[in-house]
């Protein structure tokens, strides 16, 4: 019965996913990625596990959206379940009753949560909070009944998260390390003891596998730079970003597909202290005190469930400061932390509603499950339409580039390519220049990303010249493709520091140059940097046209 109501809660909430499309990384890295087609894994190192399922969801349906978002929702619905499981027994005799089933049901339906269902590129996260979470049960079922059994199973568990995305290992860790700490009696310690050699020698096991594959490599290759000035302003961005998290937590609204948070900025050679954000110095105080008084609620037996589940709540972002991403507040980031918070939530609200009425409080919490399905529900709809999907980012987030140029990008692949001239006229100016009028206001406390700002303009920029080609002649396609070349060098962009923008520029004039009839330069263009993915197709196309005989 308890599964069953889980199950019809994350139906309720999440079966609108099934009409959702593809949208921003799911078009690169799923839909148009040859490596999946090919079903190729060498390319995948950390995210071995997650491309595998992509390999075969793509198999079973041929790119079909619908599989993959269904996926996602089984696997959104799975997290649920296993919180629950781990949950009973973490509680077992500890807790309000009732407080594991309604903690997982308040998970599977809460709207923070919803992007897992409807943007099939975070499967990578939903596969490595199931992980965690299942790895933390095994192993709290190992203190409590033994048998080495658990102890195995949580070791496959913390791999399997580990090869499911980057951040898999200190998720599994941190989860599996907390839950541990707070399920130990003084019965254990004695255990422990006994078993040390066996533990020590599982361990090293373990540690020899994960070095063997390489994985200690990939890990410490994707650790910060910490003597860059950035880093330092990335941690009290991360600070800043938990609290937009925290409130949307408690109260899911202003939930975007696509949020636009500033950087926090260290002024150059300033040491710490070169933080000027006032906001974010508050934050990251708010952060430790949040942290630590987790930590101290975790400390006293009556209140530890309460600190654990808020510790780790915390904890899915003080992880980040070690992983330097500088897209700071994608929703899927919270994920790993959320069930842990809906099952803290769960035991404050069931105590609470129980000490002022004296009853098992089932009408709240259904009131409370149906809104927040609602809410999850609504927010699906969304992702069925890219417009007003973006219409949605905009509205929250005026500068957000990046969604005029997921807009220009589905017109061009349609061949619609008036609506892309005519945006690019009319909407891309207005987004810029708030997007610069913004910026002005912010500095030098904050920065918008202008990197990801600069990057949008250049793919935008590359499909209003491929539509003027198409639409007013090679000509004028040629003459913007340049004139945006001159853009580009005007603003300074190296082609090592700003790579990423040279490769999307040189794909753009390698197609202009196609509709030109140049196939030659074009096949140069596209071969300037990785062929792959639509790439790889389009030169494939355009060698075609050079080995045919001339008219």
């Amino acid at each position: 019965m308890p599964y069953l109501l889980i199950v019809a809660a994350a139906a309720l909430a999440n079966i609108w996913c099934l009409g959702s499309r593809f949208y921003l990384d799911d078009i690169w890295q799923i839909r148009d990625s040859d490596a999946i087609r090919e079903g190729r894994l060498d390319f995948a190192d950390l995210q071995s596990w997650t491309y595998l399922w992509y390999i075969i969801e793509a198999r079973l349906s041929g790119m079909s959206p619908v599989a993959f978002h269904a996926v996602n929702w089984l696997l959104h619905t799975g997290v649920a379940c296993m919180l629950y499981v781990a949950a009973r027994d973490f509680l077992r005799d500890r807790g309000p009753r009732g407080a594991a089933l309604f903690g997982a049901v308040l998970f599977a339906v809460h709207p923070l949560g919803s992007e897992i269902p409807n943007y099939a590129r975070t499967q990578d996260i939903a596969w490595v909070t199931l992980f965690s979470l299942a790895s933390a049960w095994l192993f709290s079922r190992f203190l409590r009944d033994g048998g080495w059994r658990y102890v195995i199973g949580a070791g496959v568990c913390i791999l399997a998260a580990t090869v499911s995305k980057g951040p898999g290992l200190a998720h599994a860790l941190m989860m599996t390390g907390v839950v541990a700490a707070a399920s130990l009696e003084p019965r254990h310690i004695q255990v422990l003891r006994r078993l040390r050699i066996p533990l020590a020698g599982l361990a090293l096991v373990t540690l020899v596998v994960i070095w063997w594959c390489g994985l200690f490599r990939l890990l410490w290759l994707r650790m910060p730079d910490f003597s860059q000035p950035r880093v330092l302003g990335h941690a009290f961005t991360i600070c800043r970003v938990f609290w937009e998290f925290a409130w949307r937590a408690v109260l899911p609204v202003r939930l975007s597909a696509d949020h636009h948070i500033a950087e926090t900025l260290k002024h150059p050679g300033s040491g710490l202290w070169g933080i000027g954000d006032t906001g974010a110095w508050w934050a990251a105080i708010g952060m430790f005190c949040f942290a630590t008084g987790s930590l101290a609620l975790a400390w006293r037996k009556s209140t530890r469930l309460i600190g654990v589940c808020f510790f780790l709540f915390v904890g899915a972002m003080l992880m980040r400061f070690f992983f330097f991403v500088p897209e700071f507040m994608p929703e899927y980031r919270i994920y790993p932390g959320l069930p842990w918070f809906c099952l803290g939530a769960a035991i404050v609200l069931a105590r609470g509603w129980r000490a002022l009425t004296e009853n098992t409080g089932r009408a709240p919490a259904m009131v409370l499950i149906l809104a927040f399905a609602a809410l999850s529900a609504k927010r699906s709809f969304l992702w069925h339409d890219l417009d007003r999907l973006m219409a949605d980012v905009l509205e929250q987030y005026p500068t957000q580039a990046r969604a005029v140029w997921m807009l220009q990008e589905r017109d061009a692949d349609d061949g619609r390519w008036q609506a892309v001239i005519d945006r690019h006229r009319t909407l891309l100016p207005e987004v810029s220049r708030r997007f610069h009028e913004e910026n002005r206001n912010l500095k030098p406390e904050r920065e918008l990303p202008t990197g990801h700002h600069a990057l949008a303009e250049v793919g935008c920029g590359g499909l209003y010249a491929q539509a003027l080609a198409m639409r007013r002649g090679p000509q004028a396609g040629l003459t913007e493709i340049n004139r945006l070349e001159d853009y580009m060098r005007k603003l300074q962009m190296d082609p090592l520091v700003h790579a990423i923008h040279w490769t999307q520029f040189h794909y753009a004039k390698g197609l202009v140059l196609e509709i030109a009839g140049d196939y030659k330069a074009s096949a140069e263009f596209l071969r300037m940097e990785h062929v792959r993915n639509k790439r790889k197709l389009d030169l494939q196309r355009v060698e075609s046209e050079i080995r045919q005989p001339p008219h």
